[in-house]
Parts: C-alpha cells; sequence; structure tokens
C-alpha cells in the first residue's frame, strides 16, 4: 500500500515479491482466525500452538506500509527532490483503503447481519466512527464493526502521520546536513514511542484503557522497521554500490527465513494463548519478536537477486502473486464467512473442524476479494493520480500496483 514517487524523471523501483507477501499475510491472519473459531488453539495440539501467533502477518502489514509508503519520501530527501504532492498522496491512501472497506462493511451490516455488527450503528456517531475508521478512538466503539479493521485505523493514522514526519525531517536534516543521521535518529525514536506508549498504558489498565494499546503510538516501532528498509534500500540505490553485508543477506533469503521460524516459534511458546493483560515491558518484548519476524521474512524481498532462489519463485508464483493482489479483500471478508460457517453448519463456537472450516472460508473469501477487487478496487485505483496524471507505459511498474 505505497505509491511510488512523484518526479516522473525518477526511476521507479519495482519489489516483485511484494505481493506474494501480501498474500502470506492475509492467509496467516485467516489461518489465526480461523483456528480460533474453531477451538484448535484451545486444545493443546501442536499444530494450534503454530498457529497461535499467526497475527504476525499483521506485523508483516505495517512494515511493508512503513517500507513502500516511506520508500518515495527518504528517497527525496537523500536525492534532494520535491516531495510528492499531498493531494496525489491523500487520494491515493483515501482510494486504496475506504472502498472496499465500505463495501465489506456494508454487506457486514446491513446484509449478512454480522453478529456483533449489526446492532452496533444506532445513531450518526456510530456511523461516522465505523465508515470513518475512528472505532479505536472510543471504549465503546473499538474493535466493533468489522473487527479486525482495527488494524485498518493504525494504518488510516499512520498515513497522516507519515507526510509530516517526513517533513519534520526534512526540516531538520537541512538545518543539520546529515540526512542519513538524522533519518536514523527519527526511526530510534518512533520505537522509543512505542515502548513508552505500551508502558503507559500498561500501568493504567485500571481505567479500562486496553484499547490504547491499538493506537498508532504503540505500533509505531514496527513501521519504522519497514522504513529503516526504505532508508537503506533508497541509500543502495542512490550511491550504486550494495554493502557487503546487505549482499549477504540479499544472497542468503532460506537463512533469513530459519530465523523467522525460530522468533516466531519463541513467540508462539513463550507467551499465552490469547491476548492476556501484559506489562509495557512483555507488549514491547511481544511486538519487538513480531517486528523481527516480520523483518526477517521480508529481507528477501527488498534485497539480493529477486530472481533467483526457491522463496523468491514462490512469492512470484502466478497464484501467489494474485492473492496478493486481492488480499485485502481476503483481510476484510473472511471473518464473516466464519460466522457464517458457524451459522450454515449449526455449530458453536470453539467446537468446529479446524480444517473443514478453513477450506470454507478460503474459498468463500477468496470470491468475495476477487469481486470486491474487479468491482471496486481496481476502479477505484485507477483514480488515484486524478485526471491530468501521467500514465504508466507499457512494461512499466511502479511500486503501487
Amino acid at each position: 500500500m505505497s505509491i511510488a514517487p512523484d518526479d516522473a524523471t525518477a526511476p521507479r523501483e519495482w519489489f516483485p515479491c511484494i505481493d506474494g507477501y501480501r498474500a502470506l499475510a492475509a492467509m496467516a491472519v485467516l489461518a489465526l482466525h480461523v483456528s480460533v473459531a474453531s477451538g484448535l488453539v484451545f486444545r493443546k495440539h501442536t499444530l494450534g500452538l503454530a498457529l497461535s501467533r499467526l497475527d504476525v502477518g499483521v506485523a508483516v502489514f505495517f512494515l511493508i506500509s512503513g517500507f513502500l509508503l516511506y520508500r518515495p519520501f527518504v528517497s527525496a530527501h537523500l536525492t534532494g527532490r520535491a516531495p510528492m504532492p499531498m493531494s496525489r498522496y491523500f487520494r491515493a491512501r483515501a482510494l486504496r483503503i475506504f472502498p472496499a472497506y465500505w463495501l465489506a462493511l456494508t454487506f457486514a451490516i446491513y446484509v449478512f447481519h454480522q453478529p456483533g455488527a449489526k446492532h452496533q450503528i444506532h445513531n450518526v456517531g456510530d456511523f461516522v466512527s465505523y465508515y470513518g475508521l475512528l472505532q479505536q478512538y472510543t471504549r465503546h466503539h473499538s474493535y466493533g464493526g468489522i473487527q479486525q479493521a482495527w488494524t485498518l485505523c493504525v494504518e488510516l493514522s499512520f498515513y497522516v502521520f507519515l507526510p509530516l514526519y517526513a517533513w519534520a525531517v526534512r526540516g531538520v536534516a537541512r538545518r543539520v546536513g546529515r540526512v542519513v543521521l538524522v533519518e536514523i535518529i527519527g526511526l530510534v525514536a518512533m520505537g522509543v514511542v512505542t515502548l513508552a506508549w505500551h508502558e503507559l498504558v500498561s500501568r493504567e489498565l485500571s481505567l479500562g484503557l486496553d484499547h490504547l494499546h491499538s493506537w498508532l503510538p504503540g505500533y509505531l516501532g514496527l513501521f519504522a522497521l519497514g522504513m529503516g528498509l526504505a532508508l537503506i534500500s533508497a541509500q543502495i540505490a542512490q550511491e550504486g554500490s550494495v554493502p557487503r553485508v546487505i549482499t549477504f543477506i540479499g544472497d542468503m533469503p532460506a537463512l533469513c527465513w530459519a530465523a523467522a521460524v525460530l522468533t516466531y516459534w519463541i513467540t508462539a511458546t513463550q507467551f499465552e494463548v490469547g491476548y492476556p493483560h501484559l506489562s509495557g515491558g512483555q507488549w514491547m518484548a511481544w511486538i519487538g519478536l513480531y517486528g523481527l519476524t516480520a523483518l526477517l521474512l521480508l529481507l528477501p524481498g527488498v534485497f539480493g537477486p529477486q530472481d533467483r532462489g526457491v522463496i523468491r519463485r514462490v512469492l512470484r508464483w502466478r497464484p501467489i502473486v494474485f492473492l496478493g493482489l486481492i488480499s485485502y479483500g481476503v483481510y476484510l471478508w473472511h471473518e464473516l464467512w466464519i460466522d457464517k460457517d458457524l451459522q450454515w453448519s449449526d455449530r458453536h463456537l470453539f467446537n468446529a473442524p479446524f480444517w473443514q472450516m478453513l477450506a470454507v472460508v478460503v474459498a468463500l473469501s477468496a470470491v468475495a476479494a476477487t469481486i470486491s477487487y474487479y468491482v471496486v478496487e481496481r476502479p477505484a485505483l485507477r483514480l488515484k493520480r486524478g485526471p491530468g496524471a501521467r500514465r504508466s507505459v507499457p512494461g512499466e511498474r511502479p511500486v503501487l500496483r
């Protein structure tokens, strides 16, 4: 979910594995929710334990956003180019997130009467909260509507934060004259904010403010990791030389993924199933492990020859790429189909066959997401650049689809 540099003369970077990562992240979240709804994660089953932390897919999404969205900004900082017009930036972000979300939310509430959503809009305030992706900012509305859309609230707030942050960094860098140093300090500061935020919220649990953990400050550290990748990638593109350590990382995708499996397994085995009340330090350890896992997974898709290795070939495999194209719809619709599967099969929550539910939910989510992509998302994305904008030439692949 990013846009290409505004300068029409600037080279456009294409990262061909990104759609594959989107597909894996969306399917990870779907599999987690199915494992919870079916009760698999509560049955002391090895598979349930292995699936219990697949919400690491959310961390992957956040790192991808930080990487792709910040790269045009940091590239402009390093080269001295003018930043992209903010009107174009915000139009692209709004068209990317809202049309498909509004479609899924409308169906969930007014067509399918999804449990937990159908009784939540009683007045204009409720309508604005859910349709405006503002539900996480009040205790009454938090996690309502489409439950997993809390992450979209975080994304939306990041969209607003990012150009302000980039403007501030650009201004400081001009004064100091050390662009890379200022960039690094800014990214470290974002991580510190995340640590301080979770510590503060955890100390005030008695006030019923748990939902504050899901505000943007609580996840800035994850976005910062993706933005750090953008900084390194843009600097390499500008200088034309690749540091040895980056070359080594790019040549060892299997090692990166093996390390990601290890950090994921540590997360799955060292934290309780579910989402217990954690201290600030525990929150940071949790998010830190998620961020490290997501970072290790993403490294082969950012550095190294993108046409080499089994991992990259899988990520670029056409069915996986297509699933990545419709991944936003999969993410939006899958909880609805979990509820419908339970209703149609007359089974109870936490007491259903995992594999059967998974097959049904994957199939129906893929169908709904495909329709959403071709009927709503793709037409909306064509409006991103506005009238008179330069069209892509044949064979050109921008960062954002």
